[in-house]
This record gives C-alpha cells, sequence and structure tokens, in this order.
C-alpha cells in the first residue's frame, strides 16, 4: 500500500519514519493514523532493523490531532470507528512495538504528537523544539499522557502540562523525563545516529525481553479508560467550542 503521509525508508538497520505533512504541521489525521500503524508493523517484522526513528517533515514534529478533519464528524459512528479502529490500534501497535523507538523532535511537539515523544524509549530534541499536552485547549483530551505519562515523567509537571496545555521548552522536558537529549538542530541528526550505533551494541532479544517487562507496566485496562475517554470528549459540547475557537483562530470561551 502506498503512504501519502508517512515517509517509510530503511537505512543502517534502522526504520525512518517521517510524519509527512508539513503544510499541516503533520496534525494526526486518519490516514496518518492508518499509516504510522501500518509502518510500524512493517518495521516490527524486520528482523534486520534494530530501531525506529519517528520525525516530522518542516518546522514541526506534530502539530497533535488534525481538528479540522476530526471536528468535521458527521456522526457519532464515525467518531467511534475514528478511536477505535485508528486511533486504538496505532498505539497499541506502537506501545507492543518490541523494537526501540526513538523520537527525534525538531520544532513542535503538541498534543498526540508529544504523546508519540513521550510514549517513545528515547527522545532526542532540537534546543528551539517545544512541547505541550494541549488536547484539553481544544475540548479534547490527551489520552495517553494521561495512562502512561507517570511511568516516564515527573508527575506534578505531567499533570499541570494536561491541566494547562501550556507547552514548555526543550531544556524543561528534559529536566522532567520527557526528554533524554537537546542538541543544537544542526547536530540532532548525529546525536540519533549515535544512539542506535549504542543500540546495535545491544541484543535485540535484550531489548525486545527489556520492552515486554518495561511496557508491561502499560495496564490493557489504562488504555481501555484512555480511548474511552477520548471519545467522550470529542463528543463533547466543549469539543464543538474547542474546535470552532481553534479554526478561527481565537481563544475557546468554555467557562461562559
Amino acid at each position: 500500500m502506498p503512504h501519502m503521509n508517512v515517509e517509510y525508508e530503511i537505512q543502517d538497520h534502522t526504520a525512518w519514519l517521517t510524519m509527512s505533512r508539513p503544510e499541516a504541521l503533520n496534525a494526526l489525521s486518519k490516514s496518518m493514523f492508518r499509516e504510522l500503524e501500518a509502518t510500524l508493523r512493517s518495521a516490527s517484522k524486520e528482523r534486520a532493523i534494530s530501531s525506529i526513528v519517528i520525525k516530522g517533515e518542516g518546522r514541526a514534529f506534530s502539530s497533535g490531532l488534525d481538528v479540522k478533519e476530526v471536528s468535521g464528524f458527521a456522526s457519532r459512528r464515525e467518531a467511534r470507528e475514528f478511536v477505535y479502529n485508528l486511533v486504538k490500534p496505532f498505539w497499541k501497535r506502537f506501545l507492543g512495538c518490541e523494537k526501540p523507538i526513538i523520537s527525534m523532535v525538531d520544532g513542535p511537539a503538541y498534543g498526540a504528537g508529544a504523546e508519540i515523544a513521550l510514549a517513545s524509549d528515547l527522545v532526542a530534541a532540537s534546543t528551539g523544539s517545544t512541547f505541550a499536552f494541549s488536547g484539553g485547549r481544544v475540548g479534547a483530551l490527551c489520552c495517553i499522557s494521561a495512562a502512561i505519562g507517570q511511568f516516564t515523567m515527573a508527575g506534578r509537571k505531567l499533570v499541570e502540562m494536561n491541566l494547562t496545555g501550556a507547552p514548555i521548552s526543550a531544556d524543561e522536558a528534559r529536566s522532567y523525563g520527557l526528554v533524554n537529549y537537546v542538541e543544537e538542530a544542526t547536530h540532532l541528526r548525529e546525536r540519533v545516529d549515535r544512539i542506535l550505533n549504542e543500540i546495535r551494541n545491544v541484543s535485540p532479544i535484550s531489548n525486545a525481553s527489556f520492552k515486554r517487562i518495561h511496557r508491561g507496566l502499560f495496564t490493557t485496562r489504562a488504555l481501555d479508560l484512555a480511548h474511552r475517554e477520548l471519545f467522550r470528549t470529542i463528543m463533547s459540547p466543549d469539543f464543538e467550542k474547542g474546535a470552532a475557537a481553534f479554526r478561527e483562530k481565537m481563544r475557546p470561551k468554555y467557562y461562559d
């Protein structure tokens, strides 16, 4: 199947997945979720692949959920199919992947884009990158950060970022455990290549076993709850308000 929104390339035992909707700041549309899940599935099956790198084309890593597309659902059934037939299978594939996943972040990583970084095993970011769990600002929800964030980030900051939706810098993200390495943009690829070389010194069976144990902490119940709440929020009047404000580039008024 051809991929229109995700570029997939294998180099030196590494699968490179590039989110390629630069005109939309790599917003996660229905087709983007579908293609990311498919490319992750392909990379997971390749024995010769040691690691997977996810990055964004253009000036953003990912701006998060494609609010314009999601707010245009014609029915409750269409929204349910989006959450349970696209979003949930993507996250199940991502979190169940037994190969190391590295997010190479150069630019904004907001909403579900920040969650991809959070759910990755390692994150290398450029100095100008910013991170925000901003789903609530459009009346939606960063459900994966709520479900698994406590295993990665400092708990109080995780809560603050979700309750306010406010962005933080790459250096702040590193101090709170969201990012491993911060480099100048010109040296970011070099840092990622060094990480990949180190990973290739470790047995793939050992890495897979580590991930099975570590990711085993992420309960199925938590992920089920996360997607149930995501569906509830995008079907709410608040999401209608938030999406309308987003389209009009205005601040939403949830309490008026």
